[in-house]
């Protein structure tokens, strides 16, 4: 079976990681393949995948928007987003119709839930404004959370009217019980990145979460740590989008605990 991912660049992703272990685990036959394509031919790259019959793909940076006007249809959430990280192919009266929706809303709330964060009735500061703070922002209001975004110029999208903006700072502190860092700040190789905000700065109920998994412990979740509140590291959000893409494309449970070690024996390793 032919699933991966369509991106621009993608020599550090560990999606082919984590799916293969879980492919081997159930004994489904296939590879999780790169795609590293480029926009010029992007339409004939998933013209070509469907034409394979490919059971699905992931879609990453920077084609998670262009992508939609090339998928035959997307879901609500995905609708709602504005963006695809997840195609799959379902069968409508025997025809093969391509689908487009969103992993990594309902994947960063699993993470969240894993890590045993209560969401009931609480504020979130989402830092960022681009594609990931889309989802995680959609997710989290989804749940019921007030969320309020932080960037450094107001987003203009009408997706972003729904929320409070605070311009992003390092002196801004809100009164949050879960600050989400969606930027690429600290992010591999650039480790060392001033903090976009200082967690000493903010109420010792405040949890700090970071989509960045590589490090796996970025210098924000680390000043976090040693300020004593509680984090929540990036890894999880990864792992639980791949695993929603993988019952999507296969019809059977992920097997969350291989996929969850290949990543962590990787991350902790050292490696990147």
């Amino acid at each position: 079976m032919l699933v991966g991912l369509l991106g621009h660049p993608l020599e550090h992703s560990l999606s082919p990681l984590m799916h293969n272990a879980a492919m081997k685990t159930l004994k489904i036959e296939g590879k999780y393949l790169l795609f590293d394509v480029s926009e010029d031919s992007l339409k004939k790259s998933v013209e070509g995948l469907c034409a394979l019959g490919a059971v699905g793909f992931n879609v990453t940076i920077p084609y998670k928007r262009k992508i939609i006007d090339l998928l035959d249809e997307i879901t609500p959430q995905a609708a709602e987003i504005g963006a695809v990280n997840l195609v799959y192919k379902k069968d409508v009266g025997g025809k093969a119709v391509y689908v487009g929706d969103n992993s990594d809303a309902p994947g960063f709330i699993a993470s969240l839930q894993s890590a045993g964060v209560d969401l009931h009735q609480r504020r979130a500061l989402v830092l960022g404004a681009g594609g990931a703070a889309r989802a995680v922002a959609a997710g989290l209001k989804n749940e019921g959370v007030e969320v309020i975004v932080a960037s450094r110029r107001k987003p203009e999208e009408s997706f972003w009217n729904r929320f409070p903006w605070e311009e992003l700072r390092r002196d801004l502190v809100v009164d949050a019980d879960l600050v989400v860092n969606c930027t690429p700040c600290g992010m591999y190789p650039n480790v060392d990145d001033e903090l976009i905000v200082n967690p000493a700065s903010f109420p010792k109920k405040t949890c700090f979460c970071d989509i960045v998994y590589n490090p796996l412990k970025t210098r924000f979740i680390q000043v976090a740590q040693e300020t004593g509140h509680k984090t929540v590291t990036g890894e999880g959000m990864l792992l639980f989008q791949g695993a929603i893409s993988f019952t999507k494309w296969y019809g059977q449970e992920a097997p969350i605990g291989v996929m969850k070690q290949v990543l962590l024996s990787y991350l902790q390793g050292g490696e990147n």
